[in-house]
């Protein structure tokens, strides 16, 4: 897994990608896992085929999330060709990580006690989960 130098925003409001990244920033990155890998002309058509965008946008757009360490970029003739970092399942876990370090650090008694409440109320069966895990560090 790439470096991610990215800071983000956690909006719990929103779905799926759009929790860390923005709408666009989103949908590019759907579509470089749909691919494995693409360049800016291919995800711009892509994109071109719901509404209507400009090209620069998404550049723009792809050479952020390079940046941010999402994405990475590799020259092939006169365009870059993007790959992602990390697979869906790895961003996921990355973000899960990012979120609960940072409520740990902040209140970690809390945190840890809402998480227990919320899976006796709302997801029992993350609560065998939960047993599970403590099981196997403590082995």
């Amino acid at each position: 897994m790439g470096e991610i130098r990215a800071r983000f925003h956690f909006d719990p409001r929103k779905r799926g990608l759009g929790q860390v990244l923005g709408p666009l920033e989103a949908e590019v990155m759907w579509l470089v896992w749909q691919q494995g890998q693409a360049t800016v002309k291919q995800i711009h058509r892509l994109l071109s085929r719901k509404r209507e965008l400009a090209y620069t946008t998404v550049m723009t757009t792809m050479a952020r999330l390079a940046e941010k360490g999402f994405l990475q970029r590799t020259r092939r003739g006169m365009a870059y060709l993007y790959r992602p970092t990390m697979t869906r399942e790895e961003f996921d876990r990355w973000v899960v990580r990012s979120v609960l370090s940072s409520l740990l650090e902040t209140s970690g008694k809390e945190t840890v006690e809402y998480l227990v409440e919320y899976l006796v109320r709302e997801r029992p069966e993350g609560l065998e989960y939960l047993r599970r895990a403590l099981a196997r560090q403590a082995a």
